[in-house]
């Protein structure tokens, strides 16, 4: 009775309505907004100043010859200390499929960087969050202003070279770009090194220029963004990731070996570490027993300690390594870090101790 009474009253109104409401339930529209969620951190063991500011960016990058444009953002003011932990809500309409999206961290204080993210980071499907955290680097100083002749000096590249079939390739570290490299410039003595350096045909490495990226007609094909080498500086095994972050001051650095021996630790016993504050060039550490205290000096690739002292406690375990670890750093002469790992040298440029660089938790 009731389907009759339905059938009877659907008149050509309600049959219009019907249709569209299932229509709309077949077909929902695309939501306005989605959101992507991250964290961040850096290695040094430093605190921000309370003005310091946190933002997260998702950058378009698709046109590798033209400044990458600003999709959306997030800002912690203030910052506070690591991790960062964030989210930024944008528009899917912005993301276009054939794009290229990144997202980049940084710390400001005023106008000048502290920290910022020196890998690009693709922006993860609509829905999905980051699975891995950013790790932010010392933003370097300011340099000098430049001669006028100079103003216009092109920025230094990293990337992944390889060379096969008469044509060089360079895929940028920082956007993963892909660029043919022109054969002008300085790309002899960059295809001269590589070839010096490989070890098998087309065996990607990772190579240091100063260059431009041009837009230009290849001998098939469109104009695209190409590589003008206009600086030759080094190229080597490794891989984009390999890049070191850490820096001699204002790292945790952990006492790995000392006088030629491994340092081990017990169950439960505490590691031994040092880390130079820039600030007040002071040194802080535990030697293995006792916590230690002094001061550093530091001249480029020279580096001394002076008035080291730490407490007089007696330890059942630790006081060969502290015993070692004092006699290592009345030597020291120099330095030098390769990677994460710390090496500190005598006059004579031979190992004392090396140290590991631990991230800050």
């Amino acid at each position: 009775m009731e389907h009759r009474i339905l059938r009877h009253t659907a008149g050509p109104l309600a049959l219009l309505a019907a249709t569209l409401s299932l229509s709309a339930c077949g077909t929902a529209p695309a939501p306005d907004m989605a959101s992507v969620s991250g964290t961040a951190t850096f290695r040094e063991r430093i605190a921000l100043p309370p003005a310091a500011v946190f933002e997260a960016r998702i950058e378009d990058v698709s046109r590798a010859d033209a400044a990458a444009t600003v999709i959306a953002s997030s800002r912690l003011e203030p910052a506070g200390n690591p991790p960062f932990r964030f989210t930024i809500h944008y528009a899917p309409a912005s993301i276009r499929p054939q794009g290229r999206y990144v997202i980049r961290t940084r710390v400001m204080l005023g106008e000048e960087l502290m920290f910022t993210s020196d890998t690009a980071t693709p922006l993860p499907p609509a829905g999905a969050d980051l699975p891995d955290e950013i790790l932010m680097v010392r933003a370097r100083p300011a340099a000098a202003p430049a001669a006028p002749a100079a103003a216009a000096r092109p920025g230094e590249l990293r990337g992944m070279y390889s060379y096969m079939a008469d044509a060089g390739l360079f895929t940028d570290c920082a956007s993963g770009e892909r660029l043919p490299v022109v054969q002008e410039g300085d790309n002899a003595a960059l295809e001269a090194a590589y070839s010096a350096a490989r070890s098998g045909p087309a065996e990607p490495l990772l190579a240091t220029v100063v260059g431009r990226i041009e837009t230009r007609a290849p001998m098939e094909g469109p104009p695209r963004p190409m590589l003008v080498v206009e600086q030759f500086i080094s190229v080597a095994p490794g891989q984009c990731g390999n890049r070191s972050t850490a820096t001699l001051e204002n790292t945790y650095w952990k006492l790995v070996q000392v006088g030629g021996q491994p340092v081990t630790l017990a169950e439960n016993q505490r590691e031994p570490y040092f880390v130079l504050h820039s600030t007040d060039h002071r040194v802080a550490g535990y030697a293995g027993c006792n916590r230690m205290t002094g001061g550093y000096a530091l001249d480029g690739g020279r580096l001394s300690f002076t008035q080291m002292a730490g407490t007089m406690m007696a330890c059942a375990q630790g006081m060969d390594v502290e015993q070692a670890f004092h006699q290592a750093l009345t030597r020291v002469a120099g330095w030098r870090i390769d990677g994460e790992t710390l090496e500190l040298t005598d006059a004579a440029g031979g190992t004392l101790a090396m140290f590991e660089s631990r991230y800050l938790r």
